[in-house]
């Protein structure tokens, strides 16, 4: 089974998670913040990881595309 390595948005901890639908459950709290946001490693670059952690929390917003 592949595993997924998330990145929280608040504090940068990164865990894996399993494959299929569980994946998007499975990611859930942060285990160091208890931060619910969180996104792909591998998608995040540096410049993307600090404007989401200079911005704050309350300020955050779910956009889809």
């Amino acid at each position: 089974m592949e595993r997924l390595e998330v990145e929280c948005l608040r504090c940068g901890e990164r865990w894996r998670v399993g494959e299929g639908p569980a994946r998007v459950l499975a990611g859930g709290e942060c285990p160091r913040c208890a931060y619910v946001g969180w996104a792909p490693a591998v998608t995040l670059s540096e410049p993307m990881r600090r404007a989401l952690r200079d911005r704050p929390v309350e300020r955050r917003r779910l956009h889809a595309a």
